[in-house]
């Protein structure tokens, strides 16, 4: 049996296919844009990959989306922001829906910014001492921005087992509910014969994948 490791490395094989391929001119153009500028706030984006009944989700948004900033965690307040979210994106079952077939979450894997320096900061319990040595930590906090700012999105792929996959039509969405911060997701998916890109909206949450 094919293990859930290779599967992973097949279907991402067929998203970077979709992302290499001329979908449309437009959608190039966005996808284009998306990997020059990562940091795109109000948007996000997701891509979808089908092989046979595995379906592979993958979700990515610049943390200031979903949790309203893009610096360390500066207080408790901002950490639990961050925990929130993780959270919410670990539930895909309650994230997305698939009407017309039924889809069932087999593996999870969320990566969230910071969370390295989470464990740093309760070893030291961090967050109290920085109110009090404020001036003295203002360099140490300038210093991790500007490191760790390739870690300031959110990552959340999902892989599905779908039955009668061949009915998967639509792929339906809470993001926007969940994290208002978000305006835009920039949709692309590869399905056996079919391939395509389209913009997601808060008034138009469902991705046609027919």
């Amino acid at each position: 049996m094919i293990s859930v490791k290779v599967l992973f490395i097949t279907l991402s094989v067929l998203l970077c296919a979709l992302i290499t391929s001329n979908v449309t001119a437009q959608g190039a153009a966005d996808r284009s844009s998306q990997q020059h500028s990562p940091h795109v706030h109000g948007e996000a984006e997701l891509q979808a990959a089908l092989d046979n009944d595995r379906l592979l989700l993958e979700f990515r948004s610049p943390a200031m989306n979903l949790v309203g900033f893009e610096h360390p965690p500066r207080d408790h307040r901002q950490q639990a922001a961050i925990e929130r979210a993780g959270k919410l994106l670990s539930s895909p079952q309650a994230r997305f829906t698939f009407p017309g077939t039924e889809c069932r979450a087999i593996r999870v894997q969320v990566e969230q910014p910071y969370d390295h320096l989470r464990h740093t900061n309760d070893d030291r319990d961090n967050y109290q001492h920085e109110h009090e040595h404020e001036h003295e930590h203002e360099h140490e906090h300038e210093h991790d921005i500007e490191e760790h700012q390739q870690h300031t999105e959110f990552t959340a792929r999902y892989l599905f087992h779908c039955h009668q996959s061949e009915k998967l039509t639509r792929i339906v969405t809470d993001l926007f509910s969940r994290f208002p911060g978000i305006r835009r997701i920039q949709a692309s998916w590869v399905l056996p014969g079919s391939q395509g890109a389209a913009t997601m909206t808060p008034s138009h949450s469902q991705l046609e994948v027919d």
